[in-house]
């Protein structure tokens, strides 16, 4: 039973990834009941493709990908589009100093996370307090620091 999806982006610009994210969110909306379906999707990126070299340029791209792949399928009700990216931060037009707690939406290489709707309400509902699960989280890479935090992201691509 296969619940991830793991694909490697081939796009080579916005345009092409916009065509990949619409084909991976039309699989995934058509495998809705099948129990062999992914329920999510991992779209990782080329770290070189101009579109998401920054944080901010990966975010500005995501208003294009919720429009022209998930908006325009009628999907928004669907699916949601999550980012992940080694520059990541929680505040993305503010400039204050580093802080741990934006680790946990960094990835070692920029990635588009597809996840269906129905799937987040269902895992939602059956834990316990998942409101507070960012809080803690965030807490959590706090506690263990910023060095540690860098150090576990450098890791995973040395």
């Amino acid at each position: 039973e296969q619940k991830l999806k793991l694909v490697a982006s081939l796009a080579e610009d916005a345009e092409a990834l916009t065509g990949e994210v619409a084909a991976e969110a039309k699989i995934l909306v058509a495998g809705v009941g099948e129990a062999s379906a992914a329920e999510t999707t991992l779209l990782v990126l080329d770290p070189a493709l101009g579109c998401c070299r920054t944080w901010r340029d990966f975010v500005r791209l995501s208003w294009q990908l919720q429009d022209r792949a998930i908006r325009a399928q009628g999907f928004e009700e669907l699916l949601q589009i999550v980012l992940f990216h080694p520059e990541a931060v929680h505040s993305a037009y503010c400039d204050g100093p580093e802080d741990a707690a934006d680790f946990s939406i960094r990835a070692p290489f920029p990635v588009v996370h597809l996840l269906r709707e129905m799937d987040v309400m269902k895992a939602v509902a059956s834990y316990p307090a998942a409101e507070e699960i960012p809080a803690r989280n965030k807490a959590k890479l706090r506690k263990q620091g910023l060095s540690l935090c860098q150090a576990r992201l450098d890791a995973c691509i040395e």
